[in-house]
């Protein structure tokens, strides 16, 4: 099992389509920062906090599905999911695709973040004790880092929590391309999904706990208490990608033995 996910790994992070994501993640962010003026009047909390600003966040989700949400289209169309089957277990060729598109969305969202910052730095105004304080009420549980200058551990934070959000549907479309085995629907399908679910959530007037918003931005659920917060995305996103890791091995499976 871990040879074909470290296969998979090896795969997935040397293939163009995972640094497609982190540089195409980072012009999206990018873009958004754009929308609240010059970089060069933003300090590096609000150009980050920006990046994933609603003018052109959706594409984030396309962007963390590329790596490996296309992976069985690509297997089953050149017939590579044969080859692969006959040295191991569909089950374990699954769970291995499945895991590895998982962290690879977390992965590409992450550093994709990062790398924003990291490169506008030099070019961003400073951060003010104002600023700070006015941030704190936003950003609760981002004080302790915010008042003992921890500015970019706050920053890493986030990405990685921010970036769980892409992780699902990663893994859904990952599952849906054992329906349509099409790599440009297999793309949309996050997007897609993401509106469904808000609609959904509008209608029925979802608590906060269930708000993708809530929970994987603006200091997730907790806001005074950003472990707590962090931990609660984790498990939201974990919890429903198991779920679509158990419909994928099924349909994989289904879909070997019809042929």
């Amino acid at each position: 099992m871990f040879k074909m996910f470290r296969t998979d790994f090896y795969r997935m992070v040397t293939s163009w389509k995972f640094y497609v994501s982190i540089i195409g993640i980072a012009v999206v962010c990018l873009l958004n920062s754009l929308n609240f003026g010059s970089i060069f009047k933003q300090n590096m909390i609000e150009i980050f906090t920006a990046g994933d600003a609603p003018f052109f966040a959706i594409a984030i989700l396309i962007l963390e599905t590329l790596p490996y949400g296309t992976e069985f289209c690509c297997d089953w169309e050149n017939r590579y999911i044969r080859s692969v089957i006959m040295r191991t277990s569909s089950v374990k060729y699954a769970v291995s695709k499945a895991v590895t598109c998982f962290l690879g969305a977390i992965l590409v969202g992450t550093i994709g973040r990062l790398l924003l910052v990291v490169c506008l730095v030099p070019f961003a105004a400073p951060i003010t004790g104002v600023y700070i304080k006015s941030t704190i009420q936003s950003f609760p549980g981002a004080e302790w880092f915010f008042n003992n200058n921890h500015y970019f551990t706050w920053i890493i934070i986030e990405s990685f929590e921010r970036s769980l959000q892409g992780s699902i549907f990663a893994v859904f479309s990952l599952y849906l391309s054992t329906k349509i085995t099409d790599i440009f629907v297999t793309l949309t399908m996050p997007i897609v999904a993401y509106y469904i679910y808000l609609n959904i959530a509008n209608i029925f007037n979802f608590p906060n706990f269930l708000w993708l918003s809530a929970i994987f931005e603006n200091d997730g659920v907790f806001h005074n208490n950003l472990t707590h917060s962090t931990l609660y995305a984790i498990l939201f996103a974990v919890i429903p990608s198991i779920v679509f890791m158990y419909l994928f091995v099924k349909n994989v499976k289904r879909r070997l033995e019809n042929g």
